[in-house]
């Protein structure tokens, strides 16, 4: 086995910022309360012009209660929490079959289907939809309005993905706001607006692309170590739920997570300065280095249920829809497997974005 030589805490000179690779390091990282969420304003390097006439997507972006520390992260985030609760999630479990049989039954069935734009990607739209009250929307309609967002977080100096993000978020409101679902994520958080409209439009972004990657990751693991016929079996649920926690393990839809420092900090012998940007690994390896991009996962390693990975963070910003994730990635496996015992991984494009980690294609032999 090769040595592990990744440097616990690295400063990138011609990126202006530390990188923490080592998962201890990292854990610690993301439990420190002098290094913020608060990072760079999204509009900072927006012409003086744009910032004006996208204020309100800059406002917007400026509540997500990621970017928020303490009592108002705690504050922010206290009434979707609910939503999220062991006892709401269990009573989803019908609603998330439903949803995945239904995209299985359009999906391909024979022949060689692509598992996620036309299934991972189908249940993650529609499984977010009927969270923020909206099951008659087109999951393309979503996936439109979370790539405006992370379209402009990519490139913000961008006046026209300002003007598209700023378009995306103003639709989106329309359709939360007027949904009569009582139990949506509009209804269930506090504050004006805006607020409401923040906390949607970070579900969608937060949720949708990495919990469709999730499920990708997990069919690819899967198929390629012969696991089909026991995930089928649904008295061996327990197993399939293990399988869950290592692909999260291996490989966690999002590579990164980034923090300020508020005052001087000290990691693994290294004084990072009041004001510098630190890039927290969820992978235990450097976002830097050149990616992993395997055709074939590690073989299988069974023998309990390891949830000590940072695939959904740590501290108070743990991610709460991670047992909703969990759930939709075992229902696909379980319900895939029984309908598609013998299918073939054809092949697979990696993303290329080293932040969201993914496959853009994983066309499956069936």
């Amino acid at each position: 086995m090769q040595e592990n030589t990744t440097v616990p805490v690295r400063y990138y000179k011609e990126l202006g910022s530390w990188v923490v690779s080592d998962k201890d390091t990292a854990q610690a990282a993301l439990g420190q309360s002098a290094l913020s969420s608060r990072t760079a304003d999204a509009g900072s390097y927006l012409p003086e012009d744009m910032k004006e006439q996208c204020a309100e997507l800059l406002d917007v972006l400026s509540r997500w209660f990621v970017l928020l520390d303490g009592e108002q992260h705690t504050a922010a985030r206290r009434g979707v929490q609910r939503m999220f609760s062991p006892g709401r999630i269990r009573k989803l479990q019908g609603s998330i079959e439903e949803i995945v049989e239904e995209a299985l039954d359009e999906f391909p069935q024979e022949g060689i289907g692509d598992a996620m734009p036309q299934l991972a990607g189908v249940i993650s739209a529609r499984t977010m939809a009927l969270m923020l009250g909206l099951e008659k929307t087109d999951a393309a309609q979503l996936h439109g309005w979370a790539r405006a967002i992370a379209d402009f977080l990519a490139a913000s100096y961008r006046r026209d993905f300002a003007v598209r993000a700023q378009d995306a978020l103003r639709n989106m409101g329309e359709f939360v706001k007027n949904s009569d679902r009582a139990d949506s994520i509009w209804n269930y958080t506090s504050g004006d607006e805006r607020d409401r409209l923040a906390t949607c439009s970070l579900m969608l972004f937060g949720g949708l692309e990495t919990t469709a990657a999730l499920m990708g990751f997990s069919l690819w693991y899967v198929i390629e170590n012969g696991l089909t016929q026991l995930v089928a079996d649904e008295a061996h649920a327990t197993e399939t739920a293990e399988i869950v926690e290592r692909v999260l393990e291996l490989h966690p839809p999002l590579g990164h997570v980034a923090r300020t420092a508020e005052t001087q900090v000290e990691m693994d012998g290294q004084a990072i300065a009041p004001g510098d940007l630190v890039l927290v690994s969820l992978t235990g390896h450097d976002p830097f280095d050149p990616p992993a991009c395997p055709a074939h996962p590690p073989p299988h390693m069974g023998g309990g249920r390891r949830t000590d990975h940072l695939a959904f963070g740590h501290g108070m910003h743990y991610c709460m829809g991670a047992p909703l994730a969990r759930m939709e990635a075992a229902a696909l496996l379980t319900r895939f497997a029984r309908r598609f015992p013998h299918a073939r991984v054809q092949d697979l494009t990696w993303s290329k974005n080293r932040t969201y980690r993914g496959f853009d294609h994983l066309n499956i032999r069936l």
